[in-house]
């Protein structure tokens, strides 16, 4: 088996996942509310290509359950536990279908990237930091139309490129060995 294809996932209800193949268009789709059209898609994938999936490791943060002022913020943890409990599914359907994939913490994709910005005065907020990174994919690839949703899940798909170029080692060390036999 040999990898022609490089899928990058950004697991949130609000993410997407973006698709690049050698001589073909990238296609970006969001994802999709109901696992039956995930499983759907990717064994679509499974038919045409043989995809590597890399899929962004989610985890809780530190001030996520740190309590504020007003204390703990239920909404806040309620939405957090829902998202981890969503990649669990998108993880299993991607085993269901038999693809591959790599998990991989945005520090790591952005670090690798040079996407991280030096702490100044002011800290990069979030929406800041997304539209820069929407920004930045749509110069990476401009045949995408670059937009909030499909940004990262296009640099993760872009690190997953770079990765297997520069770095084919990590990929080795993150896959399962039988997966990485198979594949390389």
């Amino acid at each position: 088996m040999k990898i022609d294809c490089i899928v990058g996932v950004d697991p949130g209800s609000n993410g997407g996942i973006v698709t690049w193949r050698p001589n073909q268009n990238i296609k970006a789709v969001k994802m999709p509310k109901d696992l039956n059209d995930l499983k759907d898609y990717l064994s679509y994938l499974k038919s045409i290509c043989s995809p590597l999936v890399f899929l962004e490791k989610l985890s809780v943060r530190p001030d996520d359950i740190m309590p504020g002022a007003d204390g703990v913020n239920m909404g806040k943890l309620y939405r957090i536990q829902k998202m981890m409990a969503n990649c669990e599914q998108l993880k299993a359907v991607i085993s269901v279908c038999d693809i591959p994939f790599v998990m991989v913490h945005p520090m790591k994709w952005q670090n690798e990237l040079k996407l991280r910005v030096k702490a100044t005065r002011k800290k990069e907020d979030k929406s800041e930091r997304k539209r820069r990174y929407k920004e930045i994919a749509g110069n990476l690839y401009p045949e995408l139309k670059p937009t909030l949703w499909n940004a990262d899940a296009t640099l993760i798909m872009h690190f997953g490129r770079y990765i297997l170029q520069n770095n084919p080692q990590w990929v080795r060390d993150n896959l399962p060995s039988k997966v990485y036999n198979a594949l390389f």
